[in-house]
């Protein structure tokens, strides 16, 4: 038998408060369900005082307890916006949720895009404003089974502090993945109570005296992309997240236009393809992955930006199966952040075509971890006055002696970045440029190894002169237990020295 439910949903809410309040809802959701199910979803949008707050998205979870078969669908969209207390809130999303689980074990899965919006109201002058935009799924699995979950579209935030520059704002754009595969009644996978997909969130913070302790106002903006996967004993995991992830925020004292992912003080962006697959085929064989892209901005008694794709991949096997597998990748990647006040500015940002990690093992008693990554990083804080900069491209991997396993992470072949500091005082930057081939290779059962930090150019340079390093360390060895390979090409600045 089949049900098929279709819901629209419209909201009036009336407050009595300080302020007159407009609530709006554009839109609304769908959901339509196929045999047994469990569903829920949410729409909501509450207000205490001068206090409003947007929670806005479309949920998909199905679960099962000692065997089952659901599945759930949900396709909708919704836009709010309210001004009440101060503050002018927006949320929406535009998106579509699926989950299914079935088998006999014991699971769930699910799948979400939405938003959320906040103004709070800290004591006299005081406020502070946030958001965030989510486009993601998760799951775990015990036992035989099978459980998928997707997530696609968009969501996006904003907020504004009625009467002064401050305003938040965020979008994802995109879609995550997940199919988990338990073949045994042992079996154990699951995304490590991660979500996998597109976050971003930003902040903004006035005090009571409009100053926090070391004087500066504080704002924040975080972009990150992120799969994870992991599995016990038969069972495979494929997870997938693409898209971008973008936020900023400008604080109390800004004086100029504003012009997005141009001028904000403080602004982050992802974009990119992350994949990632685990294989465990016998029992207390496990496997497991994880790739991120973030970038990150912090404005209080520093400015501060950072940036990092990153892969890491590790399998162990026990019993005597024909192998253990984990490889992820992170692909068509691009990201950035800045933090400004004032004439000082902080910035990083980069694009990599690959990075990949893997550990492959053939053989009872085997082990291989592999991991790499790019991180760069500026601070900057002003009493006393220093600027500090940190880039980093790091391959690993590592594989037990005289066993039939594999282990390897890649950097290339084309991408750059670059950070930089800059005042009315200095300039210090660095970066690299092309012609990338970082890797870390290792073959244990043939006693190979080999590892490269090649590229077109690395550099540091600081104005006035301050100190600055370049080093490329490197080690292989096939006498060790485990069998070990890296190199990485290392940059940073100080300054003043």
């Amino acid at each position: 038998m089949q049900y098929r439910w279709y819901i629209v949903i419209l909201i009036c809410i009336l407050q009595v408060g300080q302020a007159c309040g407009l609530v709006e809802i554009t839109g609304g959701w769908s959901f339509e369900g196929n045999g047994e199910f469990s569903s829920h979803g949410v729409s909501e949008v509450s207000g205490c005082g001068s206090d409003p707050s947007i929670t806005l998205g479309i949920t998909s979870t199905s679960s099962i307890c000692n065997g089952g078969n659901i599945s759930d669908l949900k396709i909708g969209s919704q836009a709010i916006t309210i001004t009440v207390g101060g503050y002018q809130l927006t949320a929406g999303y535009d998106g579509e949720v699926r989950s299914s689980i079935n088998g006999r074990g014991t699971g769930a899965t699910t799948a979400f895009v939405g938003a959320t919006a906040t103004g709070l109201s800290t004591g006299g002058d005081s406020y502070d404003i946030f958001g965030s935009a989510d486009i993601s799924t998760d799951g775990y699995l015990s036992g035989t089974g099978i459980g998928e979950a997707s997530a696609s579209g968009t969501s996006q935030y904003r907020v504004i502090k009625i009467g002064t520059p401050s305003e938040v704002w965020g979008q994802v754009a995109g879609m995550s993945e997940l199919r988990m595969d338990g073949r045994s009644s042992d079996s154990l996978a699951s995304t490590g109570g991660y979500e996998n997909g597109l976050h971003t969130e930003s902040r903004v913070r006035k005090t009571i005296s409009g100053e926090t302790v070391s004087g500066k106002e504080m704002a924040s903006s975080t972009s990150r992309i992120n799969s994870y996967a992991s599995v016990i004993n038969e069972a495979r995991i494929n997870v997938s997240s693409s898209g971008t992830a973008e936020s900023g925020g400008w604080v109390p004292g800004f004086s100029q236009t504003k012009e997005q992912m141009r001028n904000e003080n403080v602004a982050s962006s992802s974009t990119g393809d992350l994949w990632g697959y685990v294989e465990a085929n016998g029992y207390l064989d496990a496997a497991d992955v994880s790739a991120i892209l973030e970038s990150t901005a912090s404005m209080d008694n520093s400015l501060y930006v950072s940036g990092s794709p990153a892969t890491y991949a590790a399998s162990t096997q026990s019993s005597s199966a024909v192998r253990t597998y984990a490889e992820t990748w992170v692909r068509n990647a691009s990201w950035g952040s800045a933090a400004r006040e004032g004439n000082r500015t902080a910035r990083e940002w980069g694009n990599l075509s690959d990075l990949g990690s893997g550990a492959h093992m053939y053989e009872p008693g085997a082990d291989a971890v592999s991991f790499g990554n790019i991180r760069m990083i500026i601070d900057y804080q002003d009493d006393p006055v220093l600027s500090t900069g940190f880039m980093k491209l790091d391959t690993y991997a590592e594989a037990t002696k005289n066993k039939t396993a594999m282990a390897g992470s890649i950097i290339g072949y084309t991408g750059d970045g670059t950070m930089y500091y800059q005042d009315d005082d200095m300039l210090n930057t660095a970066g690299f440029v092309g012609g990338l081939d970082h890797h870390s290779w290792i073959a244990a059962g043939r006693q190979f190894a080999d590892t490269s930090a090649l590229l077109g150019r690395a550099y540091v340079e600081t104005n006035p002169q301050g100190n600055e390093s370049l080093i490329q360390p490197w080690r292989a060895d096939t006498s060790s237990d485990p069998n070990v390979a890296w190199s990485r090409t290392e940059g940073s600045f100080r300054n003043p020295s």
